[in-house]
């Protein structure tokens, strides 16, 4: 019953989402040539005590080939102009519940791959999106290896790796939370469940994006609830 949340909680989920979208916007403005992972992820963390927040996971910061690396702990790795690959992940903790996304943004003109990459990710996250408000609508029933298999068989057939993790996860309490949207998943998506979808490339001694949002599975609807720009963006 845990994986059904009630109205309370998913009002305390929104908040916390609504505080990790503002930092997003915040740690965008900081970003320029010098500023360590390190650095920017403290300055998350500081955001958030601000905002009477904590911290749902402790954030990853991680610029150019390091953003290939999937669960990165932010260095003393200095964002310089051909990084490129700027990655954040980050949640905050409100009122006992969290929120949890991830963007990619560039640091700089884009190449054609580091597009092509984007591109695939995000279309990647929309067509599980797809795949779940479709189900909904009409009534039919979808566990989480469906979802997890509309954005990883895309990823394979547009010729880049299989993502190494499940597409998302259950969140609440804890960030990591019940259940997971995976190929061995059998959980039935129902109303009331709030889930992340969070489709991931990572090239080794390139970089990497993941795009990370927060979801609520209402009544005929797939919410987002974390809102920050899915677009690409050049810093």
């Amino acid at each position: 019953m845990a994986r059904i949340k009630t109205d309370q909680e998913i009002k305390k989920i929104k908040k916390a989402c609504e505080i990790g979208d503002l930092a997003f916007e915040y740690i965008l403005g900081k970003l320029m040539e010098g500023i360590t992972e390190k650095e920017a992820a403290k300055l998350i963390r500081d955001f958030f005590k601000r905002n009477n927040a904590g911290i749902s996971f402790r954030p990853i910061v991680a610029f150019g080939k390091s953003a290939s690396e999937v669960h990165h702990k932010p260095t003393n790795l200095k964002l310089k102009k051909n990084h490129g690959f700027i990655m954040i992940d980050l949640g905050a903790k409100l009122e006992g519940y969290c929120s949890d996304m991830t963007r990619t943004v560039f640091f700089g003109k884009t190449s054609t791959k580091q597009k092509k990459i984007y591109q695939t990710v995000v279309t990647a996250q929309q067509k599980s999106m797809n795949l779940i408000q479709s189900s909904i609508k009409n009534n039919r029933t979808i566990n989480g290896r469906q979802a997890d298999e509309a954005a990883r068989i895309y990823i394979i057939e547009q010729g880049f790796p299989n993502i190494p993790h499940t597409l998302g996860h259950g969140i609440g309490r804890k960030v990591h939370e019940g259940f997971r949207l995976g190929p061995k998943s059998k959980t039935i998506l129902r109303t009331g469940m709030v889930f992340t979808i969070e489709p991931g490339i990572y090239l080794r001694g390139f970089g990497g994006v993941r795009i990370e949002d927060t979801f609520l599975l209402g009544d005929n609807k797939l919410e987002s609830l974390t809102k920050s720009n899915r677009s690409l963006i050049e810093l």
